[in-house]
């Protein structure tokens, strides 16, 4: 027996990335609510490692968070992109670096009790640099760090965005 049961999904805004909707929800008890729900195209991310074994990154300015954050390099993936070649090609706008091979790392969803929004994460090794293709509106500082720095950040609230904190933990766990 079903205890939640969606009846019914109304759309209420449609953006690039981002479509919310209303959905009734019907429960097992009898009761009926309206949820909100936002559907998310998918993201992304990927720790790339250079030559020295630094780990790049990007500092940029977040509205959900209000300031700037230091965080993995990522961003959305495009209709028919597959998330390995937006990982790369994310990387590559965002830092100028660039990769042979990624591989696999993990996946996440980052707030599943309201959105959808998977983000894919991907690992590699740097293996030269280009210019940067940044966004019009888009302002990053790269930074590299090793990857025990960026634990310590992690631990010492320094580094709060989730997709960054799980693929730092999976890539030292994928290291061992």
């Amino acid at each position: 027996m079903e205890k939640i049961k969606r009846i019914d999904r109304s759309l209420v805004y449609k953006g690039a990335w981002i479509s919310m909707y209303t959905d009734s929800m019907a429960f097992a008890n009898g009761n009926f609510a309206n949820w909100d729900f936002i559907h998310h195209n998918g993201a992304a991310a990927m720790v790339a490692e250079d030559a020295d074994g630094k780990i790049v990154m990007i500092r940029q300015w977040r509205p959900g968070a209000e300031e700037e954050i230091l965080e993995l390099p990522a961003g959305g993936i495009n209709q028919g992109e597959e998330p390995m070649a937006a990982a790369v090609r994310e990387l590559r706008e965002e830092t100028g670096a660039l990769c042979d091979t990624a591989e696999p790392l993990l996946m996440i969803h980052p707030s599943p009790a309201y959105n959808d929004e998977k983000v894919h994460m991907f690992y590699c090794k740097v293996t030269g640099y280009a210019e940067l293709a940044l966004d019009d509106n888009e302002y990053v500082t790269i930074e590299r760090y090793s990857l025990e720095e960026l634990i310590d950040k992690i631990i010492h609230g320094k580094i709060s965005d989730s997709k960054t904190v799980a693929g730092l933990f999976a890539y030292k766990e994928l290291k061992k």
